[in-house]
């Protein structure tokens, strides 16, 4: 058996995602010309694909050595955007709201390749936060680490 990276499978299966009143871009649905969108996660463009790491199980190595492939997946989350200073609370709340039920949906949801592939989350940031275009919102950002065995 030689590696077969799982990471495509790994972000269909979060985009896949069923998640009421929010909409998830998958990596191929971010565009250059974006439109002020509330309620959407997505990839973060800046910086995706983070943390990558190769850890061989033998001393043998190579693309049929048995290994344990580690890298992060990072996420924005736009909830509303920023507006005046008095729907803050209201807007705040919203967001903390709907980030909870991502993260429960994220941790529902099986990781494709069950036994052989891992998920967690981690450094969950809220705040404020800009969408591809610069329009302000109020937001999160989050990690999906991946633990991959080969």
């Amino acid at each position: 058996m030689t590696v077969s990276l799982k990471l495509a499978n790994v972000a269909d299966a979060i985009a896949a995602i069923s998640i009421s009143g929010v909409t998830v871009k998958d990596k191929d649905q971010i565009v250059g010309n974006w439109e002020a969108v509330q309620n959407v996660l997505y990839p973060n463009p800046n910086g995706w694909i983070t943390g990558f790491k190769i850890e061989y199980a033998t001393v043998m190595q190579g693309a049929t050595a048995p290994m344990d492939i580690y890298y992060t997946l990072n996420y924005r989350f736009l909830s509303v955007q920023v507006g005046d200073i008095s729907t803050f609370p209201a807007s705040y709340s919203a967001l903390v709201d709907k980030l909870i039920l991502i993260i429960n949906a994220i941790i529902a949801t099986p990781a494709p390749y069950a036994g052989n592939v891992e998920m967690t989350i981690t450094d969950v940031a809220i705040g404020p936060r800009t969408d591809p275009a610069g329009n302000n919102y109020f937001g999160a950002d989050f990690s999906v680490n991946i633990m991959e065995r080969q």
